[in-house]
């Protein structure tokens, strides 16, 4: 049986506040070891993924900024990719969203109205401060190509801006610490199914796809494989979700992930003729 799993970075493979995967590594080392694929699937930019792939020893396609785009490394599987994957750098990219200069232009006439504060009105030093990362860290969480995190002043503010965003043909989402305005079209699921069908397809590999998530953002994305996983958030708990054979983990971050994908391929090991 080939196994795929897709997993949500801050929250639920990284800890909420300190963004450790130290508690996962015996699961991470399970991964590597019988070959199984671990696709990032994540609000994080490409510039941030990137770096995180070479500490953790995966060099696999991975979905950024809320299922923006698609990065597959160049040569992965020595395929071929569909025509309208663009090379950019080091990989190949089927870019869903929309280009983040669109993006911010509409979130700029919001800001005009509303009490809302972009990354892109932020030094890297203030994104430090309200993400909890390094600076190094939050200058690439900067670099942004199809969405704007945002933090809201006024929630009772929140259906008038989805709607100004969806006359532009956009969208908000909820991660764990910010709200993204994305394309309406782009969103985790999607960019799974995308992702799924580059592996059946084009990487000739039949899978069981399982999913990990803590926030409602990643819903999509868990609606879309076999085996979905939830995280605790800290303090919050369980997101609320009806998902068919949904396994909620444990515990909060890395540790609840360890555990739960732990326990999902036991299982699925089991059941595998």
């Amino acid at each position: 049986m080939n196994i795929l799993v897709f997993t949500d970075l801050d929250g639920s493979l990284l800890n909420h506040d300190d963004y450790s995967f130290e508690e996962a590594r015996p699961t991470l080392d399970r991964l590597r070891g019988a070959k199984i694929p671990l696709v990032f699937v994540t609000s994080k930019t490409r510039r941030e993924v990137e770096p995180l792939q070479n500490r953790l020893g995966f060099r696999e396609p991975f979905i950024v900024e809320n299922g923006g785009g698609i990065f597959v490394p160049r040569g992965y599987r020595s395929v071929s990719l569909p025509e309208e994957f663009r090379e950019q750098g080091n990989f190949f990219v089927l870019a869903l969203g929309l280009p983040y200069g669109r993006i911010r232009g509409v979130f700029a006439a919001m800001k005009s109205r509303f009490k809302i504060t972009g990354y892109g009105d932020l030094s890297s030093q203030e994104v430090a401060v309200l993400s909890g990362l390094a600076v190094e860290e939050a200058e690439r969480a900067k670099a942004r190509e199809f969405s704007e995190p945002f933090l809201l002043k006024s929630v009772p503010d929140l259906p008038e801006l989805e709607r100004l965003a969806a006359r532009e043909g956009m969208k908000i989402v909820r991660g764990g610490r910010f709200y993204h305005l994305i394309g309406d079209r782009q969103d985790k699921g999607a960019a799974v199914r995308g992702v799924r069908s580059l592996y059946r397809g084009i990487f000739g590999m039949e899978h069981v796809a399982v999913g990990i998530g803590d926030s409602e953002n990643d819903l999509p994305m868990l609606q879309e494989v076999d085996v979905p996983v939830l995280i605790p958030h800290p303090e919050r708990g369980w997101l609320e979700a009806s998902l068919p054979g949904l396994v909620k983990a444990p515990d909060p971050g890395s540790r609840g992930w360890n555990e739960a994908l732990g326990r999902v391929l036991d299982e699925l090991e089991a059941d595998s003729p």
